[in-house]
């Protein structure tokens, strides 16, 4: 699985740009790619690829509410030398709705998308990172209503809904099993004073997965949380609370419960902010406990936010965690510059993944930009035992054109490898060259 650097659908505002009233947006895209390792697994076959992207978005926007409908798609030819597809590829539906008055708002989404697994960017999407090909389709919806806005106590009520669909895996392939998510959350919220504010919640999450060892768990949790100002400058987190998780596996039953909890503290300083949090949380698992320290600063020329910490697994093991990001604006353009490592514990092995990107664009004049970027990845399950290791790097170099005041030129080469524990590594080298439209319309 990897990212193809073709481009997937011109992308409109979906609505998020609309100033008021009725707008409807609309994309349409061409390109062509040259892939040497389209699926980038070892021996992979090189491609060429010819995308024809359509977006379509429709947007209403009042004084009280805003709703918005976005449809896209892809119509894919794929030449791979043994063999060639062609057909419509990249489904996404995507449905909006919010109506606030002055004590109330009602919030209410859907989204369906149906996607080719070699098209996914796996630094964007870390929870998907087999190498299987084949494809994923992904429902949900959610709703959410909120009243009492404005007053000292006020409710609200979460309600969603996640179901994951997989085709054409790798049977073989474990890690890529159907499942579906619900979680309901119901809570209160009571403004004690002017300074501090408790909301109590009760929250029940049930997920299902499906396949040759079905899986059933709940998890049921309990939370009583304090906002309290200090001072002007110092503000406190806290939270108290308990949770419950019944899994059922193989027809074995397991029960993990006990307290769950944060506290964070907030410190206003001239230039940010500084922040410390320690939080101990349950899943099935076992007990995780992270401590972090943050600073986030403005800067004359741009951003800064770092935190730097540690995450205590279930079996005692302790990582490093953190992150930094900064940005920079420069005379000709922008340098952004982003780490990131996490702790979690997966199948029993304890996992950290590390991500690392640096991004520069240069504006040449008017019409014109350079943009260079690097990533890269690994994630690291050894856990002191058997090497188990995956690590992505990809390198991209982008010119675009604005030809007109709506049609765009984008080319440029895309290098990629991917090494897996156990298997050989892989490379890609890709040339692609886009043209695509955006253009919106007030009836």
């Amino acid at each position: 699985m990897a990212l193809a650097p073709t481009i997937a659908a011109a992308q409109t505002g979906g609505g998020e740009a609309n100033p008021g009233g009725l707008q409807i947006d609309i994309g349409v895209s061409s390109g062509l790619t040259y892939d040497s390792n389209l699926s980038l697994d070892p021996g992979g076959e090189d491609a060429a690829v010819w995308d024809t992207g359509l977006t379509f978005a429709l947007s209403s926007v009042t004084g009280a509410q805003r709703f918005d409908v976005t449809a896209s798609g892809v119509l894919r030819y794929i030449d791979t030398g043994s063999d060639s597809d062609f057909g419509l590829e990249d489904t996404r539906l995507r449905f909006g709705y919010q109506r606030e008055s002055l004590n109330s708002r009602l919030t209410l989404s859907a989204s369906y998308s149906d996607v080719d697994r070699d098209f996914i960017d796996p630094f964007a999407d870390s929870s998907d990172s087999s190498s299987s090909s084949g494809s994923i389709a992904t429902t949900s919806a959610a709703l959410r209503y909120e009243t009492g806005l404005q007053d000292p106590l006020g409710f609200w009520i979460d309600l969603s809904h996640r179901k994951v669909d997989y085709s054409d895996t790798d049977p073989t392939d474990t890690d890529l099993t159907d499942n579906q998510t619900d979680r309901a959350e119901i809570a209160t919220r009571m403004r004690l004073s002017a300074v501090s504010t408790v909301t109590v919640s009760a929250t029940g999450t049930w997920y299902d997965e499906t396949g040759a060892t079905p899986l059933d768990r709940t998890t049921t949790e309990y939370l009583a949380r304090l906002e309290h100002e200090i001072d002007p400058v110092l503000s406190l987190d806290l939270g108290i609370g308990h949770d419950r998780i019944e899994e059922t596996e193989s027809g074995v039953t397991t029960v993990t419960s006990g307290a769950v909890g944060f506290i964070g503290l907030e410190r206003a300083m001239t230039n940010g902010t500084a922040n410390a949090r320690l939080a101990t949380t349950l899943d099935d698992e076992g007990r995780r406990t992270e401590l972090t320290f943050g600073r986030e600063m403005e800067l004359p020329r741009g951003t800064f936010a770092a935190s730097i910490g540690a995450s205590r697994a279930p079996d005692g093991e302790v990582d490093a965690i953190g992150s930094v990001t900064y940005t920079r604006s420069t005379r000709t353009g922008e340098l952004s510059v982003g780490l990131e490592r996490t702790a979690y514990t997966d199948d029993g092995d304890n996992t950290t993944d590390t991500r690392v990107s640096l991004g520069y664009r240069h504006q040449i004049n008017e019409v014109s930009r350079l943009d260079l970027g690097l990533a890269w990845s690994l994630v690291d399950a050894s856990n002191g035992g058997v090497e188990d290791e995956t690590e992505y790097a990809r390198l991209s170099a982008a010119y675009s054109r604005d030809l007109t005041a709506d049609w765009d030129l984008t080319s440029g080469v895309t290098y990629r490898t991917r090494s897996e524990s156990g298997i050989d590594d892989a490379h890609s080298t890709a040339i692609f060259v886009t043209l695509s439209r955006n253009f919106s319309y007030r009836p």
